[in-house]
């Protein structure tokens, strides 16, 4: 269908212009007669006429032919899908993108910065749920309040208090109503950073700012151009996180060693990136290779990955996740997750196809594994990881047509999927 409204793109975007056919075609080198079996789509066109036309409507070849009318009728189709109170007509959406495409980029654009929102609301609830800074700062404004209405309540009650105890009273007061105004002002300070104390919201680590600075690949490591001692003096850190953060260098760069950029991606390509095909071919355990595919050159001919690990209490230990799929930072994800599900059973692949409530898909290998040797009558701990993608298409068709489709979420406080089994909570967006 998108391609047969080619010449329909052609025909709204001429008049859009106020350009007659006879100009146009004038223009395109071709007769008026000739473009209007185009614009009625009775001719296809392509490779010159086409980039001659597109020059004429100043638009780019790409937005009259399939690929970008594609991407942007998959763009409404989700923001229909988001929006399902709504009835639409889901039959004509690329006809509506052909003859309307000023309002179709429009919506779409819309959408995408809903879906933007909606992230950023996901990660400021996990925080604001699991942050231990905001979870002891609420102690302590409660403590505070507490005090300070135990103590006008006794002041209230008591009239013939004698005056050197109501001194002190009244001292106890002002020294609680200090202490919580300094409490309110450290919250607003931590959420609401000044330019003078910048601190990040989410309290990553040197290594994870690092790593987000290069979009999750260290060039320097992976083609020895900078040692782990050069990266790290610049950086200015504490002897703790100087420790930590050179740790986890070192475990890049042995990754880096132990399956090079150059021949991984050679073999990947061969293998159409499909984690388990890959551990097979380079005798490596899963973890290892979903570790290696989620830090990968950002290329339009390589899959996105994300990554998440997590231990067996579902606290997360690292992540990477995509604009498309926000992650967790304490905890709180969707429990129909396959990442949990793995933990109850170790050491086997287990792959899912998740579609999200916004119509997003993603394909992911999950895979659990030992982290100390079980003891009489305890089973060992356990950590998991799942790794994810959108671009499931680059990947082997067995990875995505013959898996288990699971619909999840990514919190339920965020999740419109009310008749889920597995809610914990309410949907925070829910009008009804």
């Amino acid at each position: 269908m998108a391609g047969a409204l080619l010449g329909t793109r052609i025909r709204e975007n001429r008049k859009a212009l106020r350009l007659t056919q006879k100009d146009l075609a004038k223009v395109a080198g071709i007769s008026a007669s000739y473009l209007n079996l185009i614009e009625h789509n009775r001719r296809g066109i392509a490779g010159k006429t086409l980039n001659t036309i597109a020059r004429a409507l100043s638009v780019e070849p790409s937005e009259l032919s399939d690929g970008m009318n594609q991407a942007l009728v998959d763009r409404l189709k989700s923001a229909a899908i988001r929006n399902k109170q709504i009835k639409t007509e889901g039959d004509r959406i690329e006809e509506f993108t052909a003859r309307f495409p000023g309002f179709a980029r429009l919506i779409a654009r819309q959408s995408d910065q809903i879906n933007i929102r909606d992230e950023e609301f996901t990660i400021l609830s996990d925080q604001l749920k699991h942050d231990p800074y905001f979870a002891e700062a609420m102690h302590l404004l409660l403590s505070n309040i507490t005090t300070i209405r135990s103590t006008a309540d006794i002041l209230a009650k008591n009239k013939k208090i004698p005056l050197e105890t109501s001194n002190r009273f009244i001292d106890n007061l002002a020294n609680e109503a200090l202490k919580l105004s300094k409490t309110a002002e450290d919250i607003f300070d931590y959420f609401e950073p000044t330019s003078e104390k910048q601190v990040t919201t989410l309290d990553l680590s040197p290594f994870e700012v690092l790593l987000e600075k290069n979009k999750f690949y260290l060039d320097d490591l992976e083609n020895n151009q900078r040692t782990v001692d050069e990266i790290l003096t610049p950086l200015q850190l504490s002897s703790e996180d100087y420790l930590k953060t050179k740790n986890s260098l070192n475990a890049y760069a042995e990754m880096a060693r132990n399956l090079p950029i150059n021949l991984f991606l050679e073999v990947a390509e061969k293998h159409s990136f499909d984690a388990i095909a890959l551990a097979k071919h380079f005798n490596s355990d899963i973890l290892s290779i979903c570790f290696r595919l989620a830090h990968l050159p950002n290329k339009s001919n390589i899959p996105k990955f994300g990554i998440i690990q997590c231990d067996a209490s579902g606290a997360v230990l690292y992540r990477k996740q995509l604009n498309s799929f926000s992650l967790p930072r304490y905890g709180g994800a969707c429990p129909l997750w396959p990442v949990y599900r793995s933990l109850s059973q170790p050491l086997q692949p287990i792959r899912a196809m998740l579609d999200m409530p916004m119509g997003d898909r993603f394909h992911t290998i999950s895979f659990a594994y030992p982290t100390e040797v079980a003891q009489i009558g305890m089973p060992a701990l356990t950590e998991a990881v799942m790794l994810f993608t959108p671009d499931y298409i680059m990947l082997p068709k067995i990875s995505h047509a013959q898996t288990p489709q699971l619909a999840v979420g990514l919190q339920c406080t965020v999740c419109s999927r009310r008749e889920c089994s597995s809610r914990r909570a309410s949907y925070l967006l829910d009008n009804e």
